[in-house]
C-alpha cells in the first residue's frame, strides 16, 4: 500500500488538468477518468459520469441538447460526427501498437505483436468564407478495437467491400461533404455522406449498418435550432442470405429556453423531434407504428441570483417523460460557493426516440418497457475558486425505482463473442447510492497546472439486475505545461476500479481494475496557422476486453496536423 501511494505522490508531481483529445469523436470515454468509462468500439461505449447518479450509461439518455447526436438504435453517439469545423485543413492518422512500447520489447514471443494492428485514419476541410459562403469536407475511418470480432462480423458481410479503405470491417467508416452559409446571425449547411458502421443491438450483435446516402440540413437563426436529414439504410446477412433497407425520415426544431427581454425570471422554450422509417426485405431493429413524434418544453426560472429552477417534459401517445432541477447558491468567506440542490428524473423511458424492437433468429426482442422509472437526486456542491488554485468538493445521494434493465431468457454463442435474447424489463425495487468526489488544481499563470480528483461511490439494491455494476473508486492526475511559448505537453494518469456486466453473459464478466496513462505534445506555429500534435494513450493497460463483446483496448498513437485559415 505504501508503495502504491508513494507512486500516486510522485504521479501527481509529474502529471495535468487540460483534456487530452482522443482520436476522433465518440471516444472520449478512453480520456475521461471521473467515472465509469468501458469503450467496445467507436460506436459503443457504455458511459456514466460520476455525479450522474442512476445505473444507466449516459448515452441511452434523451435530452434537447442531444439533438444533433447520432441515432444509434437506442443511443446517442458523437460517432460520427456532421459537426461544421472552423476553417481549416487537417489531417490525422494513427495506430494501434499493444503492449510493445513497455512491456514486449524483451519478450521472445514476437509473434503476438509484429502484427500492424489495426490503424485510423482523418483528413478534411472547411474553407473561407466568400460573401458567407463555405464549403466543408470530411473523411474518417476508425479500425481500432475490430480484431477480436473480426470472425463473427465477416459472416455479415464482404470484408472486402464494406469500408472505404482496407478490408479490417472497421466500426466506423464515413465520408462526406458539403456546403453553408454564415452571416447576419444565421448559420445553415447541407451535408451529404456515406457511412459504413457497425451497431451493437441489445442482443449483443454486431449489426452491419450501411448508410448511402445520408443527408442532413442544419439551420440556426438567433436561438432556434433545426436539423433535417434522410438517410437509405442497407442491412445484410451474407451467412444468412438476408438483406434489407430502410428509409429514415428524421428531424428536430427547437427554440432555447428565452424571455421576454434579457433580465426576465422565466425563460420557456421548446420544440419538436420526429423519426419515420420505411423497411423492405429483413431489417433487424423496428420503430413501433414506423413513426414518432416528441413534443417536448423546456423552461429556466431564476427568481433570485441565488436559486435557480429548470427542467423539461415531453409527451406523445405512448411515452412521457419528466426531468428538473433546483438549485441554491450561497457566499461563504474566502471566496467559497457551496450551493445545494435536488433533481427528479421521471418517465417511461430513457430514450422515447429509440427503436423499440430488435429482431434475432426468428425472436423478437422487445425493447420497450412496463411501467416507469423514477430517480432523485440531492447534493451538495462546493467550489472555491482563485488565480492560481481551485478547488471542489461534491457529495450527492440518489433512490432509484423503475430502472431499466434486461430481462435475458439465453444465450447463443458465436465464437468468442455471446448473444442474448429476452426483453427489455424494469428492477420494482428501490436502488440506492451514495458519492463523493472532491478536485484540486494549481496553476502558475498560463505556463502550469496541476490537478487531482478521487472520488467513491456505494450503490445498494437488486445488483444482479443492474446491467453494469459501475466502479466503485476512481483516481485521476492531470498535467499542463506550455513550454518555450508554443510548445505544450499534457498527461493523464487515471485509475478506475472494478466495474462487472450481469446480464450479457451466463456468467458476470468482470473488468479488473487498471491505471490508464495518456500523453500529449503539441507544437504550435502561429504565424502559420500550424500546429503538429502527436497522442500516446492507454500505455498502462494490457489488452483488455472492457464490454462484452467488445474488441481489445490496446495502446494506441495518433499525430494530428492542423491549419487554420
Amino acid at each position: 500500500m505504501y508503495k502504491l501511494m508513494k507512486m500516486i505522490v510522485l504521479a501527481a508531481v509529474s502529471c495535468a488538468f487540460a483534456d487530452i483529445a482522443p482520436e476522433t469523436e465518440g471516444m472520449e470515454a478512453d480520456t475521461r477518468g471521473d467515472g465509469t468509462f468501458l469503450m467496445a468500439g467507436p460506436t459503443y461505449s457504455y458511459d456514466r459520469s460520476s455525479m450522474q447518479g442512476g445505473i444507466h450509461s449516459g448515452s441511452e439518455e434523451w435530452s434537447p441538447e442531444k439533438l444533433r447526436m447520432h441515432l444509434l438504435l437506442n443511443r446517442y453517439s458523437l460517432t460520427p460526427s456532421w459537426d461544421i469545423a472552423a476553417p481549416a485543413v487537417w489531417a490525422s492518422t494513427g495506430n494501434e501498437i499493444g503492449d510493445l512500447l513497455l512491456y514486449d520489447l524483451s519478450s521472445d514471443d514476437r509473434e503476438k505483436w509484429s502484427g500492424n494492428r489495426t490503424p485510423m485514419m482523418e483528413g478534411g476541410f472547411r474553407s473561407k468564407s466568400y460573401k458567407g459562403f463555405w464549403v466543408t469536407a470530411r473523411g474518417i475511418q476508425v479500425d481500432h478495437y475490430s480484431q477480436r470480432t473480426m470472425s463473427a462480423r465477416e459472416k455479415w458481410v464482404d470484408g472486402t467491400d464494406y469500408s472505404l479503405f482496407g478490408s479490417n470491417l472497421p466500426f466506423e467508416s464515413s465520408v462526406y461533404a458539403g456546403l453553408g452559409y454564415s452571416g447576419h446571425g444565421l448559420e445553415t449547411s447541407v451535408l451529404t455522406g456515406h457511412e459504413y458502421l457497425w451497431v451493437m443491438g441489445e442482443s449483443g450483435r454486431w449489426i452491419p449498418y450501411h448508410t448511402n446516402p445520408r443527408v442532413e440540413g442544419r439551420i440556426d437563426y438567433k436561438t432556434v435550432q433545426a436539423t433535417f436529414s434522410y438517410q437509405n439504410i442497407d442491412f445484410e446477412n451474407d451467412a444468412a442470405g438476408e438483406s434489407g433497407t430502410r428509409d429514415e425520415i428524421s428531424g428536430t426544431v427547437r427554440a432555447a429556453p428565452v424571455g421576454p427581454d434579457s433580465a426576465d425570471p422565466l425563460k420557456i422554450g421548446g420544440g419538436v423531434a420526429f423519426r419515420s422509417a420505411q423497411s423492405h426485405g429483413t431489417v433487424y431493429f423496428g420503430l413501433e407504428d414506423d413513426y414518432v413524434v416528441w413534443p417536448f418544453a423546456e423552461f429556466e426560472l431564476k427568481p433570485t441570483d441565488r436559486l435557480e429552477i429548470s427542467g423539461f417534459g415531453g409527451v406523445n401517445n405512448r411515452d412521457w417523460l419528466v426531468k428538473d432541477s433546483v438549485r441554491l447558491s450561497f457566499n461563504a468567506p474566502y471566496g467559497v460557493k457551496p450551493s445545494v440542490g435536488f433533481k427528479n428524473h421521471l418517465g417511461t423511458t430513457l430514450n422515447p426516440l429509440g427503436d423499440t424492437y430488435e429482431y434475432f433468429d426468428g425472436d423478437t426482442l422487445d425493447l420497450t418497457a412496463d411501467g416507469y422509472m423514477q430517480l432523485h437526486r440531492l447534493f451538495f456542491d462546493l467550489r472555491r475558486n482563485a488565480d492560481w488554485f481551485s478547488m471542489g468538493f461534491n457529495v450527492a445521494g440518489w433512490f432509484e425505482k423503475g430502472a431499466e434493465t434486461f430481462d435475458t431468457t439465453g444465450f447463443v454463442t458465436d465464437g468468442p463473442l455471446t448473444y442474448r435474447t429476452g426483453n427489455m424489463g424494469r428492477i420494482d425495487s428501490w436502488i440506492r447510492g451514495l458519492t463523493g468526489e472532491a478536485n484540486v488544481e494549481i496553476r502558475y499563470s498560463d505556463e502550469f497546472s496541476l490537478g487531482a480528483r478521487a472520488g467513491a461511490e456505494r450503490i445498494r439494491g437488486d445488483e444482479k439486475r443492474f446491467e453494469v455494476n459501475p466502479s466503485e473508486e476512481w483516481v485521476e492526475f492531470k498535467a499542463h505545461w506550455f513550454l518555450l511559448r508554443h510548445f505544450t505537453v499534457d498527461q493523464s494518469l487515471a485509475y478506475r476500479s472494478d466495474a462487472k456486466w450481469n446480464l450479457r453473459t451466463e456468467d458476470p464478466m468482470v473488468i479488473k481494475g487498471d491505471w490508464y496513462w495518456n500523453a500529449s505534445f503539441s507544437q504550435l506555429f502561429p504565424e502559420y496557422g500550424l500546429s503538429l500534435t502527436g497522442t500516446i494513450l492507454h500505455t498502462l493497460s494490457r489488452d483488455a476486453v472492457l464490454v462484452p463483446n467488445g474488441g481489445y483496448d490496446r495502446t494506441r498513437f495518433y499525430c494530428n496536423i492542423s491549419k487554420t485559415f
